[in-house]
């Protein structure tokens, strides 16, 4: 077996993409993460920050092509006409064990790497290979003028490509000259993912986020300049259970927003997952946990305060009460008023709602130990029997689900 065949047929993908970028191809312009010290992630530690070499991404670009040429010459051999189905996703396969493998039991390490790759290359070519995300966490730290020729290569061996996206953090984009933006947006970066996640420096300095609200700021009103689109992630909850610093970190936060006034806010509820360094400073007792009626506090003054229109997306699980994506001058009635439904409850009512939520939202997709099952189980016996502990045996089972992960 020749090494380079699959190098032929194999691209670097990392381990993150963001909710709502499953039409895209997904193309590692950097692996892991340049600053990684945020408490609450887990995602990159441990690993090392690399910039891949230009050549490098466009090898893979290369090899997309290769791919994609590939399972149009197998629909149109048998008989497709250029379309793709599973029986053109099987002869592909079939036709080629010597970089796909043959028998699922039997797969190599690299058999697999060949099929993750081309999974994602018939997922972009399903949706018309119109997107393309750039991965890990912060692409823009690639020298600017190297990640011009990279889009403008991706743009030049894929026409149809309308629209590249990439995460990048606030401190990255303040650095970036608004000339050298522009560029970017001329060479077709369309989008950028920044994790503002609090406006309020207090808590950026405790989670290590390594940036402060004025580089949140400066780096988000340079982008919208730019022409390049913000979605810009929040996330309630991160100040913890503390009253007073809780609405610090929302009234700032919203602050921090209405000065930015980003394309999208997106809304990604604090949860405590167990490899991150926030897990051991719950654990210790350094971090106290907010409840998720403090965390639906939280958004209902998010939007009820924000004074520009936008995107406004709360698609992920740990957002108890809606899952929506839409304008904000169209949805905010709506959205207050499913939070003043809820609000309305009595607190039985409330902490059977939300264990619910969790126990029908999550569990399809987590691993449930024994550990796990017995605080699930006493929640739903202290709700049943209506004792005093209720809310904190809930409490502490949606806590200890969501730490598994976020679906």
């Amino acid at each position: 077996m020749n090494p380079e065949r699959f190098a032929d047929y194999c691209i670097d993908i990392g381990p993150m993409g963001p909710i709502g970028e499953g039409e895209a191809l997904i193309l590692r312009a950097t692996r892991n993460c340049p600053w990684n010290r945020c408490l609450f992630c887990p995602t990159y530690k441990e690993k090392r920050f690399e910039l891949r070499k230009v050549e490098e991404i466009k090898r893979d670009i290369d090899t997309v092509k290769r791919i994609s040429e590939l399972i149009e010459e197998t629909s149109w051999k048998i008989g497709w006409a250029g379309r793709i189905g599973q029986e053109v996703i099987s002869e592909v396969v079939q036709s080629h064990p010597e970089i796909y493998g043959r028998e699922p039991s039997d797969l190599t390490p690299e058999n697999h790497t060949a099929r993750r790759t081309l999974s994602n290359v018939i997922n972009w070519i399903w949706y018309g290979k119109r997107r393309v995300f750039l991965q890990d966490a912060n692409s823009l730290i690639m020298r600017p003028y190297e990640l011009v020729e990279v889009l403008n290569y991706l743009k030049t061996t894929f026409p149809t490509v309308e629209i590249v996206t990439s995460y990048a953090r606030s401190k990255t984009c303040a650095q970036r000259t608004l000339e050298q933006l522009k560029e970017l947006r001329k060479a077709g970066l369309s989008w950028l993912f920044v994790g503002i996640e609090s406006g309020c420096d207090d808590v950026l300095r405790f989670m290590q986020k390594g940036v402060t609200a004025r580089e949140h700021i400066e780096g988000g009103q340079k982008v919208m300049e730019a022409g390049i689109n913000l979605a810009a992630f929040i996330m309630p909850g991160l100040a913890g259970k503390d009253e007073k610093l809780s609405e610090r970190h929302v009234s700032e936060t919203i602050r921090v927003l209405n000065e930015i006034r980003p394309t999208e806010v997106r809304i990604r509820s604090l949860a405590i997952l167990e490899n991150s360094p926030l897990y051991a400073k719950w654990q210790a007792g350094d971090f106290e946990a907010p409840t998720e009626d403090q965390m639906i506090d939280e958004l209902k003054a998010v939007i009820e305060n924000l004074n520009f229109d936008c995107i406004f997306e709360t698609l992920q699980m740990t957002n108890v009460l809606f899952n929506v994506r839409g304008r904000l001058s169209t949805g905010k009635k709506e959205m207050l008023a499913k939070i003043a439904q809820y609000k309305a409850m009595s607190l039985p009512e409330r902490l059977r709602f939300r264990l619910n939520r969790y126990l029908y939202g999550y569990l399809d997709y987590i691993k449930v130990d024994a550990q796990l099952y017995q605080l699930i189980k006493e929640a739903k016996e202290s709700l049943e029997k209506g004792l005093p502990e209720a809310e904190k045996r809930v409490e502490q089972a949606i806590s200890a689900i969501k730490s598994k992960g976020i679906p």
